[in-house]
């Protein structure tokens, strides 16, 4: 192995953390839209006003909940979680049949979804690991470092399938 190819190897236990910046530009220009209908439905004392403050308020929670995706790779799963740890899905080793760079196409979307191939996370771009699982299901996880990630799927599968020594 040359230097090269050690400095894209993966090193156990994997984490990365990928920032959704589409998601928040998008998520705040609405934020910045309920607000101001908010502001204008307090002023004016509009009925409005009662739902315009908790849908803001809503933006600002799924502003921050999709902001970002953490990605962690160890010696027994594949943990996929949003900001803060939020809703994670834990994928152990064993029941991953295999992991491979996928596209995602255009219409797809970001956040956490479910598709009819499985569930997905991502926050932002369209590439992506595809975990085909052994029960048949299948789980995406969205990545700007798809090809490392897949990297360190396998060099953790590869290490939990060794023998062990006596």
């Amino acid at each position: 192995m040359d230097a090269s190819e050690q400095a894209q190897a993966p090193v156990l236990p994997y984490r990365h953390t990928q920032v959704g910046l589409a998601t928040l530009i998008g998520l705040g220009a609405g934020f910045l839209t309920q607000l101001g209908r908010a502001v204008r439905d307090v002023k004016k004392r509009r009925l409005g006003a009662w739902f315009s403050v908790p849908v803001t308020i809503g933006f600002v929670v799924v502003m921050t909940l999709f902001s970002s995706l953490r990605v962690e790779v160890d010696d027994q799963a594949v943990t996929a979680s949003f900001t803060g740890g939020a809703l994670p899905r834990r994928i152990p080793l064993s029941e991953i049949g295999s992991a491979a760079v996928v596209t995602l196409p255009w219409h797809h979307g970001w956040g956490m979804r479910r598709t009819r191939h499985g569930w997905s996370y991502c926050v932002w771009g369209r590439q992506a690991v595809k975990l085909e699982l052994t029960d048949e299901r299948a789980f995406t996880i969205g990545s700007d470092q798809a090809d490392t990630l897949v990297a360190a799927i396998e060099q953790a599968r590869g290490q939990q399938q060794a023998p062990v020594a006596a």
